[in-house]
């Protein structure tokens, strides 16, 4: 049963092992070539509303790294018991990761292959803001993803890079028709021509289609164009991109294609404590054309960091809306806080344009030298655009954690989780989540 931030502070099992298993990649590079295995256990009981249930969770990483080449396979997952509606013993939340990457002075090599199981209502951090509509619904969603990048020329004024991708989704035990079965294919073609130490030129292909089972309109996007990046002076770049796009919507309904002139115009100035960038955008999609036009300032802080962002955009509607950004990080003498706040537009499965909108705090005291204090709110809203599409939805976490470190490396944690979800004509709905748990993180090299 994972919670609504699978990555979040209480959002169950994933949440404390995907946090480890990221952790070994920067120690794997160091070990020169050695094997290092990351292995987490835990056990945890959870009472989630009228539901009680007991987790035990295994995380395993396993890394290697040399000058050239890097390896790395990631599993994770639970065991539940008593979970509602199940009977026996279930497999929670599966996770399974393969990377693979060799490199030389003049190409690169990257592999990778990922397989996911979740609640559809898990969000995950790692997952590209704003790429999907929030979800209230039951069931089961499964990704399998893989991906293959190549890069040539690195040591040459001519080079260029190729990358592959392919994806499906997988619902199962859901009741909301507009999620449906979806596979995906993209590929993509750089090519980059140095002229000189101050310019650069570039040519770049995509193709990117997605075929959606039933009533899903199935989606192709062919896009070509032209780059040039000028270094004006020592601090400042610009960037100019043309081309042309293409999108074939097709499957339920009326087949349609849109195309038609994408541009990107890009200014970025390094400053001594940051960077400060603007860019001014247009493209088109299946819904139509929008066009962004933003300023953002990155700033080193003396114990961390701001970003921060504001900008207008306009679509086919012809309304102008706001966008803005902030993502605020701050060691403090015994902890930590930061703040986010990100917004972006996304179309889901019907076709239906929705601006994506998250903020989020979250607070981390050490209140003594063996137990810590962790708090965080977060807030996700999706807002459809059009007349007639999609129902808002918004949804509002709560997540403490307390954690105590034990002997022999467990750790003692406990936490509370109260979720409020609402769908735009509907009630509110609450959720409560208790848990408490032992947790057991070990480290061998090779």
């Amino acid at each position: 049963m994972a919670g609504f931030w699978a990555r979040g502070l209480t959002g169950g099992l994933a949440a404390a092992s995907l946090v480890l298993v990221e952790a070994p990649q920067a120690s794997a590079q160091e070990a020169a070539g050695g094997l290092v295995a990351d292995l987490r256990f835990s056990q945890r009981l959870t009472w989630e509303d009228d539901d009680f249930y007991a987790t035990t969770g295994i995380g395993l990483a396993l890394t290697s790294g040399t000058r050239t080449s890097s390896f790395g396979l990631f599993l994770d997952g639970g065991l539940e018991l008593g979970a509602e509606g199940e009977s026996g013993i279930t497999l929670a939340d599966p996770i399974l990761r393969l990377t693979f990457g060799h490199e030389s002075p003049s190409s690169a090599l990257d592999l990778s292959l990922r397989y996911r199981e979740s609640d559809v209502d898990t969000l995950f951090e790692e997952d590209v803001f704003g790429q999907d509509v929030l979800i209230f619904d039951e069931g089961t969603r499964k990704d399998l993803s893989s991906s293959l990048g190549f890069v040539f020329g690195r040591d040459a004024p001519f080079g260029g890079s190729l990358d592959l991708g392919y994806s499906t989704r997988r619902y199962s035990g859901t009741s909301d028709p507009s999620l449906v079965d979806e596979d995906r294919t993209s590929a993509a073609l750089a090519l980059r021509f140095d002229i000189d130490p101050r310019i650069r030129a570039s040519l770049r292909a995509s193709v990117d289609e997605t075929d959606r089972d039933g009533a899903g309109r199935d989606i192709r996007n062919e896009s070509l164009g032209a780059g040039l990046d000028l270094s004006v002076t020592q601090t400042l770049t610009a960037g100019l991109f043309v081309g042309q796009t293409r999108i074939v919507e097709s499957g339920a309904g009326p087949r349609s294609i849109e195309e038609g002139l994408a541009y990107r115009l890009s200014l970025t100035e390094v400053r001594p404590n940051g960077t400060l960038s603007g860019s001014l955008v247009s493209d088109i999609d299946e819904v139509g054309r929008r066009t962004t036009a933003r300023i953002d300032r990155d700033l080193e802080l003396r114990a961390g960091r701001l970003r921060a962002g504001v900008g207008v955009s306009e679509g086919t509607d012809g309304d102008t809306r706001p966008l803005v950004s902030l993502a605020w990080t701050q060691d403090l003498p015994r902890g930590s806080f930061g703040i986010t706040l990100d917004q972006a537009f996304t179309t889901d499965s019907d076709g239906e344009e929705a601006l994506n909108s998250q903020i989020g705090l979250s607070w981390r005291r050490e209140l003594t030298p063996l137990s810590s204090l962790q708090t965080g709110i977060r807030l996700r809203d999706t807002d459809f655009l059009g007349s007639g599409a999609g129902a808002d939805t918004r949804k509002t976490s709560l997540d403490l954690v307390y954690r105590h470190a034990l002997a022999g490396d467990w750790d003692m944690l406990g936490g509370y989780s109260h979720t409020v979800s609402q769908k735009e004509g509907t009630s509110r709905t609450h959720s409560d989540e208790v848990f408490i748990g032992l947790e057991k993180r070990v480290q061998w090299r090779f």
